[in-house]
């Protein structure tokens, strides 16, 4: 791999790393959420955007900050119940767990259900997936739905210690995780959701749903094609328009009532910029310069899922086939240690 290369590979990384944190920073917003919780959970079916985003949602959105450890602190519930930070905190939302491995949580964030004014913990997974079925360390495929189920398993399994103690099982809240996928089966959009249900294989007795509805995962999928719906609107003009980042500040306000913050205004333009060189569709873009630099990109975002696996740097190496310096550095600016 000759030095051009090299260094085109850490631009597109760099640039991947800025649009990623930039986006984060955008769906963050209140009002964004809101317009997410709204349609995809049913707890807010029926509230307004309004009171979801300044009533239910609690604390403030804030990216990048909240650790979640689920076998040496109880920080899911410190950092979630804290009320003096002005956002939600999220990029780096790491549930650390001896026994399970490190994962890392894009957005985390606690609302009340409306109708009972319990809590629920909510989890939003932003993504930037390439692929549905993106690669793992075989060079084979696995399900994104999967790793869904999988994160939706930690945030059940991480309140022990946290949200109850001992057999204090009753205590569990319910959690959500929420994927927001730039591809979408057959290029058209789509909205999937997957939960618990009871059924009765021998008479109809029947358990309380709050007993064992704790878990639901969401898939949103921004395909190619225009749709009637709201949501798919909203973040397809976030994220999949041409147009540059005043005129979508312009509709974000004119169609959706949506006031992006200044910083989040600042996030938008950077999405905006980056978008037109170094994303297509919400996606790293490799250039197409030849089979090298593709086979470089394809290393990358494996070696970037293996990191977020909690795989060691020196396996993560080995198994991507990239120098342990460029590991390091991939791990840096993508703050897994």
């Amino acid at each position: 791999m000759n030095e051009e290369i090299i260094q085109d590979v850490q631009n597109q990384l760099a640039g991947a790393l800025d649009y990623d944190k930039a986006a984060k920073g955008v769906l963050s917003q209140k009002k964004v959420l809101a317009y997410i919780l709204k349609r995809t959970v049913p707890e807010f079916e029926s509230a307004s955007l309004d009171d979801i985003a300044n009533i239910y949602i609690e604390g403030q959105p804030e990216v990048s900050t909240v650790p979640v450890s689920k076998d040496k602190t109880n920080a899911v519930r410190h950092a979630l119940e804290r009320q003096d930070t002005p956002t939600i905190k999220g990029a780096q939302n790491e549930d650390n767990s001896i026994t399970e491995g490190s994962i890392v949580f894009d957005i985390l964030f606690r609302a009340k259900a409306p109708e009972t004014n319990e809590l629920i913990t909510l989890i939003i997974n932003v993504e930037a997936q390439k692929r549905l079925n993106p690669k793992k360390k075989t060079g084979d495929t696995y399900p994104l739905l999967k790793r869904a189920v999988y994160y939706a398993s930690r945030l059940i399994s991480s309140q022990k210690g946290t949200e109850f103690i001992n057999s204090d099982y009753d205590k569990i809240k319910k959690v959500y995780t929420i994927w927001i996928c730039m591809e979408a089966p057959q290029g058209k959009s789509a909205i999937n959701r997957y939960q618990l249900k009871e059924q009765h294989l021998l008479h109809r007795y029947k358990e309380p749903c709050q007993n064992y509805d704790l878990m639901g995962i969401i898939f949103v999928y921004l395909g190619n094609s225009k749709v009637k719906d709201q949501l798919i609107n909203l973040l397809d003009l976030m994220f999949k328009s041409s147009k540059n980042a005043s005129e979508k500040i312009t509709t974000l306000h004119n169609d959706f009532g949506i006031d992006l913050t200044q910083e989040g205004e600042g996030d938008l333009a950077v999405m905006c910029n980056l978008g037109e060189g170094l994303y297509e569709d919400g996606l790293i873009k490799g250039k197409e310069e030849g089979k090298k630099e593709g086979r470089t990109e394809g290393k990358l975002e494996l070696a970037l899922e293996l990191l977020k696996d909690g795989m060691s740097l020196e396996k993560v190496a080995k198994y991507s086939k990239l120098s342990l310096s460029m590991i390091k550095e991939l791990a840096k600016q993508n703050k897994l240690i």
